[in-house]
């Protein structure tokens, strides 16, 4: 693997408002569920780490749940599409629960959900 391959997946450290610093996975959305979840994480201060506790997932499976929480960001169907096998949670338990605690009302993912898996079954 390159240098710039690797540097892409990394973690970085990006400046806030504040002047502080926030760290944050590099996550590449590709829906704009996922672009607001990201926003909505960057506002809360979480890291993909606090995410994963928040969801309850025991401390042996924080670093398959927080790949998890990666694919799901990264996903252009959010991970509907079932390709992911989690123990804890089915496709729309995970997101449920995600946009939950990043406090986003139902109103504003439900609709794009459905759209989301509407078109993947097509």
């Amino acid at each position: 693997m390159s240098a710039s391959s690797s540097s892409s997946t990394a973690s970085c450290l990006e400046p806030t408002a504040a002047g502080t610093f926030l760290y944050a996975r590099r996550y590449i959305p590709r829906c704009e569920l996922a672009k607001l979840a990201l926003e909505q994480m960057q506002a809360l201060h979480l890291r993909g780490i606090d995410i994963i506790r928040a969801m309850g997932y025991p401390p042996k499976h924080t670093f398959a749940a927080t790949d998890r929480l990666r694919y799901v960001l990264c996903s252009p169907v959010l991970g509907l599409d079932g390709s992911y096998i989690d123990p804890f949670y089915d496709a729309n338990d995970f997101l449920e629960i995600l946009f939950d605690i990043l406090k986003l009302p139902s109103e504003q993912y439900r609709a794009e959900m459905e759209t989301i898996r509407q078109t993947w079954a097509q």
